[in-house]
């Protein structure tokens, strides 16, 4: 059976479940893409956030870091890095539900690296 991420729990350990979850999930997708992890982290802060630096570029952005990025109440973005490091700007959701299996986000990832450049004002 597979628990969903923010599932509650009996004996007042959600919070300690919802991160191993966040966690293993963050890790999945992580592997489906190919990546190590190595650049990736999970904020622990409220609201959980998962950040996992992507190899590659986007053609309507050359030359830009691309993270994907992921909470609880937004589900999985793909940002760039503005120029000099200190803000990540989204530039597309995924949509639909918040937590896809690994193997969709991994698809949609891979179709945004691949993609042409966007109309301006366009969110994927």
């Amino acid at each position: 059976m597979r628990q969903t991420v923010g599932a509650a729990t009996p004996g007042g350990r959600k919070a300690v479940v919802v991160m191993a979850l966040v966690l293993d999930y963050a890790l999945r997708v992580t592997r489906e893409l190919g990546l190590s992890g190595e650049s990736s982290c999970v904020d622990r802060d409220k609201p959980v956030r998962v950040y996992i630096a992507v190899d590659g570029e986007l053609p309507a952005h050359p030359g830009l870091h691309v993270a994907l990025l992921w909470t609880r109440s937004h589900g999985w973005a793909i940002a760039v890095e503005e120029p000099g490091g200190s803000e990540l700007k989204v530039v597309a959701h995924l949509g639909g539900v918040v937590e896809p299996p690994p193997a969709t986000v991994a698809r949609w990832v891979r179709r945004q690296l691949a993609a042409g450049p966007a109309p301006a004002g366009h969110v994927a």
